[in-house]
């Protein structure tokens, strides 16, 4: 099974990477966030799924992460996504204006606290070594689910990618 969520997710990675490409932004994924700015060294290695680059410049313009969700069990996971994407929001100098959390889900799983993710941009957060990393008022925040449908060959697809919390 953790092959295949691996496989996933690297189809996630791959499927939001095509769309900011499709959207006229130079694209990487697994993309390390530069050691710039004060937070340049707060926190861990910090890498977004997907980097949508502004066309006439080498600054990101939105930041994707795209994360398994099963349920409140994994609401925790889901704010240390959040929590990636403010601190690479910093160190690429608050150039950013858009961050997109997505969370694929196996059917229609009951929805995490959008509320909850969005304060944590706002109010910012501590790292595990105590280091306080700012929040921001500013830049947008995005929420998406990919809601996935079993094929009946053991396989699955993507049967709808919903918006959710857009603000």
């Amino acid at each position: 099974m953790e092959e295949y969520s691996s496989t996933l997710h690297s189809t996630g990675m791959t499927y939001w990477t095509h769309i900011g490409a499709s959207l006229g932004y130079t694209v990487i994924a697994e993309m390390p966030a530069p050691q710039n700015g004060p937070y340049a060294f707060a926190g861990d290695d910090v890498r977004n799924d997907s980097v949508w680059l502004a066309p006439e410049r080498w600054d990101a313009a939105v930041l994707v992460e795209f994360e398994r969700y099963r349920g409140q069990a994994d609401e925790d996971k889901l704010l240390s996504k959040i929590e990636n994407l403010l601190l690479a929001y910093h160190r690429w100098c608050q150039r950013p204006t858009a961050l997109i959390l997505c969370y694929w889900t196996k059917g229609l799983a009951s929805l995490p606290n959008h509320d909850r993710l969005r304060r944590r941009v706002k109010e910012g957060f501590q790292t595990a070594a105590k280091e306080t990393v700012h929040g921001s008022v500013t830049c947008r925040v995005a929420f998406f689910q990919a809601v996935l449908q079993e094929t009946g060959d053991g396989l699955w697809k993507l049967a709808q990618l919903i918006e959710r919390g857009v603000r």
